[in-house]
């Protein structure tokens, strides 16, 4: 591996912590609003993936069962009264 001395004097530019964080290829707005086309069309519905802790995943089927929903069907129920709740909340 070569050794490579950072340029120095007029016109160098010193990186903050920051600047090396939000130049990462994962870097971003955490909160800007995701591309509509994320996600793989499937019928007229937009596939997603989504991580969730085991412990809440497991309380998801349960509720689920106990509801005699699917899990996929008991996730867009609890999502869709969220958002709607927190329309009225925020308008």
């Amino acid at each position: 591996m070569a050794i490579v001395k950072r340029p120095s004097g007029v016109g160098a530019t010193a990186r903050t912590a920051e600047d090396f964080i939000q130049g990462a290829p994962d870097a971003g707005d955490q909160f800007a609003e995701p591309p509509a086309s994320s996600g793989v069309m499937q019928g007229r519905q937009r596939q997603v993936s989504l991580a969730l802790p085991p412990e809440l995943l497991a309380r998801v089927d349960e509720m689920a069962r106990k509801l005699s929903l699917t899990r996929a069907g008991f996730m867009k129920l609890a999502l869709t009264r969220a958002v709607e709740a927190e329309e009225v909340t925020h308008g």
